[in-house]
């Protein structure tokens, strides 16, 4: 099975009330989870999982 990935080109910052933000590296390598009619559902090794807009290809991240 062909698992879908991408890199981060720039660090992100999640942050949510109540909650100590996460910071993810640049270069940290991202599953596709789910695709969006915008953009993907991305997650890590850990369970984090968040929104990377298609329109930051080749800006912020970039597919490999």
């Amino acid at each position: 099975m062909e698992m879908d990935v991408i890199e981060l080109l720039e660090p992100v910052r999640l942050e949510k009330d109540d909650l100590e933000p996460i910071k993810i590296e640049a270069g940290t390598l991202l599953k596709i989870l789910m695709t969006n009619p915008s953009s993907y559902l991305v997650g890590d090794e850990t369970g984090v999982s968040f929104l990377i807009n298609f329109s930051d290809e080749n800006i912020k991240w970039k597919k490999i």
